[in-house]
This record gives C-alpha cells, sequence and structure tokens, in this order.
C-alpha cells in the first residue's frame, strides 16, 4: 500500500524533506500467538478499531513519548 503525503508549502531543502520522511508511520511485523490474536481482534470489533490501530493505540499508550 503507497500513500502520497504532501509535502507543505516552505519544505525546500533536502534536510527539511528528509525529516518530514522520517515521520511517516512505519511498519511493524511481528507474530503472536494465536490466542492472543484472537483476544485483540476481539476487542478491536468491540471498540470499533482496526486490529492494526487497535495494537498501535496500546503501543503508543505503553511507550508514550518522553
Amino acid at each position: 500500500m503507497t500513500a502520497f503525503y504532501p509535502v507543505p508549502a516552505g519544505t525546500s531543502s533536502p534536510a527539511a524533506r528528509m525529516d518530514l520522511l522520517r515521520r511517516r508511520p512505519q511498519r511493524i511485523t511481528f507474530t503472536a500467538h494465536w490466542q492472543l490474536h484472537r483476544r485483540l481482534q476481539q476487542r478491536a470489533d468491540q471498540e470499533g478499531r482496526s486490529l492494526s490501530n487497535l495494537i498501535a493505540h496500546l503501543l503508543e499508550v505503553a511507550a508514550p513519548e518522553p
């Protein structure tokens, strides 16, 4: 899946463009036990979220920015 992220006006330097590229969401792949997957999917369904969104939310809560 490819997403288009427009470059804001005033972002002309290569360093500024690279900084924007680093801020884009990154993909993480991991393996989970089938029972954990089932529990997470059930919770995501209950909360009206995608499984990916639920896991991202849980990770953000578990590892807040300093």
